[in-house]
This record gives C-alpha cells, structure tokens and sequence, in this order.
C-alpha cells in the first residue's frame, strides 16, 4: 500500500513552490544514505566548513520545509539543494537534477526498525516490523514501489541513480561522478580533503549536524538520537533469521527483481540511512 498525501501537502508541492532552473534534489527512501549525500554535495557546493550548526540550514528537509516555512528557501544560495523522500510521482517535476540513492533493501529495512524504536518509541518486534515493511504498512509506504519508481527513470538525463553500496566501495568514483552530473567546479587539489570529510567516522563526531532530532533541538529544544547508528553494509545479516530473509526475497524477487536492479558484490541481491 502506498501512503496518503495530505492535501497541504499536494498545495505546497504542486502550488506554493517557486523553483529556480538549478535546484538539485537528493532523494531516497528513509534510511537509504540521503545523510551522506547531503554531506556530499555540502562540501562540493560550498567551501564545506562544519561550523553550521545543522547541515539543514544548507540543505534543508523540502516536504517539511515547504509545508512550514516555505520563504525560507528564498534565501538559499544557488544552486539549492533540498533532501527529500519522496516518491517519483510526487516529487516537483522540471529542468532540476535528482540524484536518488538506493540501498540494499534488508538493511533498510533494520535501519528503520532501529530509528522507529528509539525515535519514535515503537514497541513491536523486528518480526512484526518486517511484516509491515514488507507490506508497505510503515510511514513511507512500499520500499519496493519507491526503487522501483525511480530506477525506471535512471536514464533520465536529468537523474543520477546511485546505490550506498556503490558509495560505500568506491567513495572517490562515486564523488566525481556527482561532480561531472552537477557540473561543480572542484579544484583537484580539495578531493582528499572531501573526502575525508564525508567519511563514516568524520560524520560521526560531527553527529549533531546531520540528526533530525538535533534540527528540532535547535527549535525546541528536545533530546537528540543517535542518528548515524553503523553505515554498515550487509549489517542485516545480524538481525534477519531465514524466515525473514525469504519473504523479503520473494517480495523482492517479486517487483524488484525483474528490473535488473543490482546493489554490488556486498549485497547477495539487493540494496540500510546510516
């Protein structure tokens, strides 16, 4: 089943938002990396200095923003830059550039569970949690529909289609590939520096600029998660049982598998937000 857009939604999407021809969009279902490349295409766009107090303020959530405080991307520099999950159908259509990134599905799916329990207090089992993943039955809707609606437009020349996996194996190739697709102006002699920033540990101890409760700390002051858990890919394996991984292989196998959508050798079959 797919989620149900609310209407103030749909108006702020289709309606309120005044694009400018240079917007990029990083997309992903939640938990897909969407993180990373906003860290990413921070320090390619900008000078990258981490004394922001939160990456929001550089790349900031689109659904949210749109919906609360629409003015607030008319101050955003060119080229803006928004993080947004949503689907395909949903997203503003136009001469913008989308990079999507997708992850193995089973990790996202564990990756999800974890950040329900501790950010939004579920209680349920991971077994249980797997049914309604699998189902669609979680607040994003159906994984499979997401991958699936946007590497259906992998060709597009204005869409760059990545996987974690891909990142994860080759950060450098992945980077030059963002660099070539957005057409940044990147000094060779500021790569490694880059690079070394958006790695899993240097995130890690600037954890504060990435996670959403940190955002709303800043509003209200509430207590924060722990956002970027382990990045870890194939981290599945320690939570999944057989069970578990046949039905998501079926389903996968399903409405996935017919696509030709592979994740890398790290992943058996497919593409978990840090």
């Amino acid at each position: 089943m797919s989620v149900a857009r609310p209407a103030h939604l749909y108006k702020a999407v289709c309606v309120d938002f005044k694009p400018r021809p240079d917007d990029i969009f990083i997309v992903s279902y939640p938990r897909s990396g969407t993180t990373w490349l906003q860290m990413i295409l921070y320090q390619l766009a900008t000078d990258g200095d981490m004394n922001i107090p939160h990456i929001s303020r550089r790349i900031p959530f689109f659904e949210n923003t749109i919906v609360f405080s629409p003015r607030a991307f008319d101050d955003l520099p060119s080229p803006r830059m928004f993080k947004s999950h949503l689907s395909y159908g949903w997203i503003p259509k136009g001469p913008y550039k989308y990079i999507y990134i997708a992850r193995n599905g089973k990790d996202v799916l564990v990756s999800n569970y974890h950040h329900e329990r501790f950010g939004r207090a579920y209680t349920g089992t991971l077994s249980q949690f797997t049914d309604r993943f699998l189902q669609g039955r979680v607040q994003q809707g159906s994984w499979f529909k997401h991958v699936a609606e946007w590497y259906s437009h992998r060709n597009d020349k204005n869409v760059l289609f990545l996987t974690y996996e891909e990142l994860s194996s080759d950060l450098e190739a992945s980077v030059k590939k963002i660099i070539e697709f957005c057409g940044f102006q990147v000094a060779p002699d500021r790569l490694p520096s880059i690079l070394n920033r958006c790695s899993f540990s240097f995130m890690k101890q600037h954890e504060s600029k990435f996670s959403p409760a940190a955002e709303m700390e800043l509003q209200r002051g509430i207590n924060r998660e722990a956002f970027i858990r382990k990045g870890k890919v194939g981290g599945w394996k320690e939570y999944l049982d057989r069970r578990q991984e046949a039905l998501f292989e079926r389903k996968f196998q399903g409405q996935l598998g017919k696509l030709g959508i592979t994740f890398g050798a790290a992943s058996e079959s497919l593409p978990v937000e840090r």
